[in-house]
Formats: C-alpha cells, sequence, structure tokens
C-alpha cells in the first residue's frame, strides 16, 4: 500500500469515526456496536495476508441480550487468490454459566473477485474472567469444501489478558495450533501490550510463527482502533 492510500485510509476513518459514534443505536431489540482499525500489518493466526503491509479494517456488530449476535468485518488483503478485500459473515451465540464465558457460531470468508476463494468456519470457545485477568481456550474448525482441496483444517488457541491494576494498560497473549488445509502442524504466537482511553485502543504486538517465509517471519504490528 503505497502512503499515498495510507494518509486516504486515515483521512477517511477521520471522517468515519464521529458520524459512527452517533449511528450506534439499538435495533430488533438488540445493540448496535462498530469497530474501525489501522494496523501496520494484518496478522491472520501469524500469517500475513497483507504482505507485510498496512491493513485497514472495520466491522458493525448486532448483539441480542438472549446472547445471539451477529456482524461483518473487512480488511483489504494483499491478492489473497485474486481478491484485494477480506469479508467476514458471523452469527453465533455467547453467554455466561458459573463463570465461564461460552461462544459458539459460524463465519463466512468471502472474497470478492477471487477465484474459488470463498468458505466457511464453525469456530467455539470457553473463557474464564478472573477480573484483572480473562483467559480463553477456543476451536475453529473448517470441514471439507470444493473450495479448499476437500481438505479439512482445525485452529486451537488460547488468548490471555491481564490489565495492569490502576492503569489503561493490559498485557495479551495469544499461541495457536494449526493443521489442515492452512497449515502442517504450524503453531503461531503473539505477546503485546495496549492502552485505552475512551473509546480509542493503541497496541503493540510481537508476532511469528514456526513456518519459515516473509509472511511468516517475526515481526512487530502496530495497531490503532476505535469502539462505538
Amino acid at each position: 500500500m503505497t502512503l499515498k492510500k495510507i494518509i486516504l485510509n486515515l483521512l477517511c476513518l477521520t471522517v468515519l469515526l464521529p458520524a459512527i459514534g452517533q449511528a450506534q443505536t439499538r435495533l430488533l431489540g438488540g445493540e448496535l456496536a462498530f469497530n474501525a482499525s489501522l494496523l501496520s500489518d494484518y496478522r491472520f493466526r501469524g500469517v500475513s495476508k497483507s504482505n507485510n503491509d498496512v491493513a485497514v479494517q472495520g466491522g458493525i456488530d448486532w448483539f441480542a441480550d438472549n446472547g445471539i449476535y451477529t456482524g461483518a468485518w473487512a480488511s483489504n488483503v494483499s491478492n489473497f487468490r485474486g481478491a484485494d478485500v477480506e469479508t467476514n459473515f458471523y452469527a453465533g451465540y455467547s453467554r455466561e454459566s458459573h463463570g465461564i464465558i461460552y461462544d459458539i457460531g459460524a463465519t463466512a470468508y468471502v472474497y470478492p473477485g477471487g477465484n474459488n476463494a470463498t468458505y466457511f468456519e464453525t469456530y467455539g470457545s470457553a473463557g474464564v474472567d478472573f477480573g484483572l485477568l480473562t483467559s480463553t481456550l477456543g476451536i475453529s474448525y473448517m470441514p471439507s469444501q470444493s473450495n479448499n482441496g476437500s481438505q479439512d483444517n482445525i485452529y486451537l488457541y488460547n488468548e490471555t489478558r491481564a490489565q495492569v491494576p490502576n492503569t489503561p494498560f493490559s498485557l495479551n497473549f495469544h499461541l495457536g495450533y494449526e493443521d489442515g488445509f492452512f497449515g502442517n502442524n504450524k503453531w503461531d504466537w503473539r505477546l503485546g501490550t495496549s492502552v485505552t482511553f475512551d473509546k480509542f485502543e493503541l497496541g503493540i504486538s510481537y508476532v511469528d510463527t514456526n513456518v519459515v517465509g516473509r509472511r511468516s517471519d517475526s515481526g512487530v504490528v502496530f495497531r490503532v482502533a476505535a469502539f462505538f
């Protein structure tokens, strides 16, 4: 992505974020929420989808009081099977019971203009909130599909977040294992920190995998995000 495009994307975010904040509302008995992010690199399970370049992302979510939710999200990517945009459409159910937060659902990965690029994946997780520390174990499973060589894929992960007491800072750790169409005994890990103020978050993370290649080598990712 060129410097000109980066500047234009920043200007677009500056203009759109106030409007997004005003647009937050209740709809059909649920709450609408919006998010927007600018990253120095779009790493998905440790591997860059933006060719180690800048990514602009945004999404919209709808949460019902009974735990049902749905949403859509988009990001630029670098020539994923001929596509330069990734869109995710997902729906699921999340509830807390006896101190454990459960989440199950499915995601459709759609790449407009791509060649046999669309696929879907199911997911589930269970997390515990200890107040200053939250930790989640999850699994994502892609059933065998013709667009992906009739091969399935499984991804197991842990996501842990620790809040630094009496500060807006938090520490984040991620460890994932993938095997199947998208990975062959692949490990990825991420260690980072972030600071939150009002509706904004700034973060920096170190990301790496056990896969050799420019897109999967170790790197530092910077992120600025807004939530409304």
